[in-house]
């Protein structure tokens, strides 16, 4: 059920969505731990593979100057990757929302959709948008719920959210792409995990089956009881 509390939350929830790049991803505490090419995140609940020729970062490429023009913080992000051969970045960026994870299967399509429209507006201010296309995958909220329930100790979380967006900086077309993850969490919250490429339009092609492998990849983990 839809409660009025949660009802009255729902402008919050949104709003989340348009800030999101901006405010997400503090830094996580106890640090993330790397097995192999496993990387996993205690605080924020998830683990992924880190493709081949990929390498942590803690500070962004110079190549990436695009990102100060839209709206997020680099610095506020749990996991960079680079790849310096094909020049891509994928970034991780991460919060936890008190808002019980059942109360987002009211939120309708419209209100998803305004909000994205509203993304788009915000990272219009700065730069020209050479295509913004999204989808909302609402039925992955149950699908990932279900698989939460078969063990809620490693599932895979379904994109609700994907975005492949492209810009003109620099005489160049650049690429900003992200899938949006909203899974249950710390037994009675919502964790949500945004996976984001970025790279020039010359390497889109190469990086985007590292991204895919990424996204493959997700895992949650929800250790409460």
């Amino acid at each position: 059920m839809f409660t009025s509390s949660a009802i009255a939350r729902t402008p919050i929830i949104i709003l989340g969505l348009v800030a999101v790049l901006m405010f997400w991803g503090c830094k996580s505490t106890p640090s993330p731990i790397i097995v192999g090419d496993t990387y996993t995140n205690i605080e924020y609940e998830y683990s992924i593979r880190i493709p081949q020729g990929w390498e942590p970062l803690n500070e962004i490429p110079d190549e990436f100057g695009y990102f100060k023009a839209l709206p997020i913080n680099p610095e506020l992000c749990s996991l960079m990757l680079y790849n310096e051969k094909s020049g891509g970045l994928i970034a991780i960026m991460n919060n936890v929302m008190r808002i019980a994870y059942d109360d987002y299967f009211e939120v309708s399509y419209a209100i998803w959709d305004e909000s994205l429209s509203g993304l788009k507006s915000t990272m219009e201010k700065d730069l020209k948008a050479v295509a913004f296309r999204y989808n909302i995958n609402m039925e992955n909220l149950h699908t990932t719920q279900q698989n939460y329930f078969a063990n809620q100790y490693s599932y895979k979380p379904e994109e609700l959210i994907g975005v492949e967006s492209s810009f003109e900086f620099a005489d160049q077309r650049a690429h900003f792409n992200f899938s949006n993850y909203w899974f249950p969490c710390r037994n009675t919250k919502t964790c949500k995990t945004i996976v984001i490429l970025a790279c020039y339009d010359q390497n889109l092609a190469q990086n985007q089956q590292a991204f895919g492998a990424v996204l493959s990849s997700l895992r949650a983990h929800d250790y409460y009881e």
